[in-house]
């Protein structure tokens, strides 16, 4: 592990320390985001179904609140590990955020360095935030220990990936990078061969007596923040908010108010409908640009 490894490593560690978040955060870790203390405001998180599959989440700024987006049409644990990701972001490059009002499409060579440096310093966060290295090293030795295995094979990889909450991937790829006892580059490029296997992880997982739910889309297609959704409710019921405009709220997520417990009880004008059908159009594949 070199110098700037290390220091990443310690401030997953003392964010951990700061929020109590103990070593296994994984499926708490959109609760968190709320709950952080950014500029003394508290982010904001929305989970969505991006039309664009090859983004997996972003960071945005407005009207000084921070926000996290994350792709619902990746799997779980996959978000999971984006979420966490993501953070490190909002922490740790507050000012290049609330600079890139727009995103870049042309990008210069020493700008696409800096990013590529980022984004592996993020990585590198949220590994040890959602898979402490001792932590992990410890229930690899057990797992290995409890079930007279020299080396780890593809139920102690899916055990981890229950304790830890993250993706099958995830697993393989940091138990190469803390050097775990008898695994290496091949040992990893081995036990992912499972992932070309038709429906071998989803088997075995199954066989451990777990649910697959961390290797396939989220069952939460649609995450609005809270501090939103109860200024909406506040206003909808002070009548300051009628149906329309919860209905044209509502569709900028691709979503009725119907999904969030409200009742359709009078008839959308036509004005509304309009937007509404304009809004869903607009939204289209290009809702969300590239990353």
């Amino acid at each position: 592990m070199n110098g700037i490894e290390k220091i990443i490593q310690d401030k997953a560690n003392l964010l951990r320390q700061r929020y109590s978040l103990g070593n296994y955060c994984g499926r708490s870790i959109f609760d968190i985001i709320e709950k952080l203390e950014i500029e003394n405001n508290n982010p904001l998180l929305f989970r969505l179904p991006f039309k664009n599959d090859e983004l997996a989440g972003f960071v945005g700024y407005k009207n000084s609140k921070f926000a996290i987006y994350t792709n619902t049409n990746k799997t779980l644990g996959y978000e999971i590990f984006t979420a966490a990701h993501e953070i490190y972001h909002i922490i740790e490059n507050r000012l290049a955020v609330k600079e890139q009002v727009i995103l870049q499409e042309c990008i210069s060579k020493e700008d696409e360095e800096k990013i590529e440096s980022s984004e592996i310093l993020a990585d590198i966060f949220a590994a040890e935030l959602l898979m402490p290295e001792k932590s992990i090293k410890m229930e690899y030795n057990r797992l290995l220990s409890k079930y007279g295995l020299s080396s780890a094979d593809e139920s102690v990889i899916v055990m981890l990936q229950h304790i830890y909450s993250v993706e099958y991937k995830a697993v393989t790829k940091r138990l190469k990078e803390i050097c775990a006892d008898n695994y290496n580059q091949d040992t990893e490029r081995k036990l992912n061969q499972i992932l070309l296997k038709k429906n071998c992880l989803s088997q075995i997982t199954k066989r451990l007596g777990y649910s697959n739910e961390l290797s396939e889309p989220s069952k939460t297609k649609v995450y609005l923040p809270k501090v939103v959704l109860t200024m909406v409710e506040e206003n909808y019921k002070g009548n300051l908010t009628s149906y329309d405009d919860l209905a044209v709220l509502f569709s900028y997520a691709g979503v009725s108010p119907e999904e969030f417990g409200y009742e359709e009880n009078e008839e959308l004008t036509e004005s509304a409908k309009e937007l509404e059908a304009k809004l869903k159009t607009k939204l289209g594949s290009d809702r969300f640009g590239k990353k």
